[in-house]
């Protein structure tokens, strides 16, 4: 970390290797020894060792504490043992404390644990079936219970470790129905603060339901507020960090740290799920968690070294390469993590760290400080996911992502942004706006879209979009409605449907064949219904902007081609009902979808929705792309501002397989599948690239020179075209960065 830089040493570059001891019976801890993991992260080139100081089973990993019994094979002291080698190496070393899963604190005081409302005690561990005499694991204790008291003398005892942070790994309590608390503690205190008891089961339509909804993200943030402060009071420099998990526990947890970023120097976006998401995941929730924890702030992302969640095998190197990768070129760290048993057993990809940790070193000139360069911006309302996306949130996030993926894969910059930072100042940075789906919208983000795109702003909307405001209470019209010269008569509730186009010629229609487009999914579960739940739904209105394409209806209720029931069926007739409008003259940039775009592209993925999704952003943006990339989609691109600089990230995700096999769904049939539902394999060998052309509008390009600061093989060929500097890439093999910045 450069010297005389007064920022805090958690804002600067870093590289963290996570050592996790999740073993119930230690088998591989008396190997272990404290200094021997900070000499692990130094040699592996990451700055930065995350270790337990507590785990789940509440054994504690240093000597002579309170807060728990010390681990029975742990030999020396590994905290104390780590710090110390740490400093001698310039690794800062991170306690991971306050894990809500606590065994040896339960069988003391199992009244201080999580209960739903039936009385049994949440887990955090999977139960895969009901067992009578099963003993609980990892069982979570409560918030609000005297566990409170115990995990601030859990953090004092840390910090008097001498460790440079705070780290709150699985630090769960969740409103949803089945995983949500109704301890003594929790039933004493609500009724305390609402005069109420807390409502036995949910009912979104009682206010008592959405009050105690809202208690418990205010209850986890006020805890978080509680510990920052304690570790601040204690240790001003010291770094406090949560652990999210954006893309688990529902999401509930990234409206935790919108809620809370004021308690927090950083966020851990663990992304155990990569291996069954698609390439650039980790990329996704790095931009996700950086929208809600707002700017300025760190995010540290993981690479797991295992394969999906088989912790003691590792993943390939290419993998694992490409993994901690997608955490850099969104502008996040990367973290790699590691658990005990895996590096007893098989170190063999340990290289693979070490060679990406070098990259991230010989690069961070080009890392630090660097600003996204932005363009367009998807919007993530978590009041939206939890209100309107109640216990299927997927309903709502599937429409954010399908947009998102849409725009990566045409290389477009894309970032989201959370539904609390819909100012005035924060969007003028973006040429368009997307409202995927985003049904609550308060008056304060209201005024400022419209302030937006009465000064040139580009929106996108689909669906429901701004029917419900603050509270996520309905308005029974859009609040949008005059920006998009649109009314809401009501639903159209159907099955399937289809868009016809009103005429063919038009931008949004472009590269789009004439042919109807299929509104609507099966369900891939079919148990109890036959689509996906409002797939086919239109909002009916009555519209003064220009209608691109209208509604048309089916012949019937489903299909009854190849699989009955299952397929969609034909087409019958085009209605009068817009279902594509927009404008692009004075009164304002829009285009409007009454359908879920991006939701058909992220179930489908078929060309024609990407296709409709790119054509409205170039339809409705003020202004090009100041960067634009000709590369297949398999390459990701990520886009950063320095100064003059212009910065390019090309991550190649062109595999020679990534296998990820699902099932076609349930039937009543009791014949076996063919072979597994569910596969996944790790990519193996990543294919070449050639041809990759980059555009940079730049002011007088002749005077700005292009670069590869990690490989001098690199060929890169630079040469003016219209205010472009042009720029072809030899090869693209795994990963490059591109520098344009003035020359000398």
């Amino acid at each position: 970390m450069s010297q005389g830089d007064s920022r805090p040493w958690f804002q600067k570059p870093t590289r963290v290797l996570q050592f996790n001891i999740e073993d119930r019976y230690g088998s591989s801890i008396e190997g272990l020894r404290g200094a021997e993991l900070a000499r692990l992260a130094h040699d592996l080139g990451a700055n930065v060792l995350v270790i337990f100081a507590r785990d789940g089973w509440g054994r504690i990993f240093y000597r002579g504490g309170e807060v728990g019994p010390e681990h029975s094979k742990m030999v020396g002291d590994i905290v104390r043992d780590a710090v110390k080698e740490g400093r001698k190496l310039g690794v800062k070393v991170v306690a991971m404390v306050a894990h809500t899963a606590n065994r040896w604190l339960y069988r003391k005081h199992a009244d201080w644990a999580q209960v739903n409302a039936r009385g049994e005690t949440i887990l955090l561990e999977h139960v895969p079936y009901h067992e009578e005499r099963y003993e609980p694991e990892w069982p979570q204790m409560c918030l609000n219970s005297p566990f409170k008291d115990f995990i601030r003398k859990e953090v004092l005892e840390a910090l008097e470790l001498g460790v440079d942070g705070i780290f709150l790994d699985s630090f769960r309590y969740q409103p949803d129905y089945e995983r949500s608390c109704y301890c003594e503690w929790c039933r004493r205190r609500f009724k305390e603060e609402h005069g109420h008891d807390m409502p036995e089961k949910p009912d979104w339509r009682d206010s008592r339901w959405r009050e105690l909804w809202d208690w418990r993200y205010e209850v986890v943030v006020e805890r978080l507020k509680e510990l920052y402060s304690l570790v601040k009071s204690r240790n001003p420099d010291a770094l406090f960090m949560y652990n999210s998990h954006p893309g688990g526990w529902a999401g509930r947890t990234n409206r935790v740290v919108e809620e809370g970023r004021d308690y927090l120097d950083a966020v851990f976006a663990e992304c155990s799920e990569a291996d069954h998401q698609p390439p650039s995941f980790i990329t996704e929730m790095v931009k996700l968690t950086k929208a809600m924890l707002g700017e300025g702030k760190t995010v540290w992302a993981s690479r797991n070294y295992f394969h999906l969640y088989r912790t003691v095998v590792p993943s390939t190197p290419l993998n694992i390469r490409q993994g901690l990768r997608e955490a850099i070129v969104a502008g996040g760290s990367p973290w790699a993590l590691i658990f005990s048993n895996s590096y007893a057993q098989d170190r063999t990809a340990l290289n693979a760290i070490k060679e990406v940790f070098e990259e991230h070193k010989r690069i961070e000139e080009y890392l630090d400080g660097a600003e996204p360069l932005s363009y367009a911006a998807v919007v993530v309302s978590n009041i939206t996911r939890d209100h309107y996306g109640r216990d299927r949130p997927e309903h709502y996030v599937d429409e954010i992502r399908g947009f998102y993926y849409a725009l990566k894969h045409e290389h477009v910059p894309v970032d989201f942004i959370a539904g609390r930072d819909l100012t005035s100042e924060r969007l003028r940075k973006y040429s368009v706006i997307i409202l995927a789906n985003t049904v609550c919208l308060p008056g304060s983000a209201l005024k400022a879209l419209k302030e937006y795109v009465k000064n040139g702003g580009g929106l996108i909307a689909t669906y429901l979009t701004s029917i419900c405001g603050d509270g996520c209470m309905e308005r029974y019209e859009f609040g949008l409605a005059d920006v998009l010269n649109t009314r809401f008569r009501g639903i159209l509730k159907l099955p399937w449907t289809y868009v016809v186009p009103a005429e063919q010629k038009h931008p949004l229609l472009e590269g789009v064949p004439q042919a109807p487009i299929l509104i609507g999914d099966m369900s891939y579960d079919f148990t109890k219904e036959r689509v996906a739940p409002h797939m086919g739904w239109h909002t009916i209105v009555r519209s003064d902007a220009e209608v691109v394409a209208r509604v048309a209806l089916p012949a019937s209720e489903w299909g009854f081609e190849y699989t009955l029931g299952r397929s969609p069926p034909a087409i019958a007739g085009v209605t009068e009902l817009p279902a594509i409008t927009t404008s692009t003259h004075s009164e304002g940039r829009f285009a409007y979808y009454t359908w879920q775009l991006g939701r058909h592209y992220w179930r489908v993925g078929l060309p024609t929705y990407r296709r409709l999704i790119m054509n409205a952003v170039k339809h409705v943006a003020k202004d090009e792309a100041p960067v634009k990339v000709g590369a297949p989609e398999t390459v990701s691109t990520e886009y950063f501002r320095q100064g003059d600089r212009v910065i390019i990230h090309l991550l190649n995700h062109t595999y020679n397989q990534r296998i990820q096999a699902i099932g076609i769904g349930k039937t009543k049939q009791s014949i076996p599948g063919y072979s597994t539902s569910a596969a996944v394999h790790p990519p193996r060998e990543v294919i070449p690239v050639t041809g990759v052309t980059i555009k940079v509008r730049v002011n007088d390009p002749s005077k700005f020179v292009a670069r590869t600061p990690l490989r001098n093989e690199a060929e890169l060929v630079s040469r003016v075209e219209g205010g472009w500097l042009i720029i072809d890439v030899n090869v693209l093999k795994e990963y490059e960065v591109v520098v344009v910045e003035p020359r000398n």
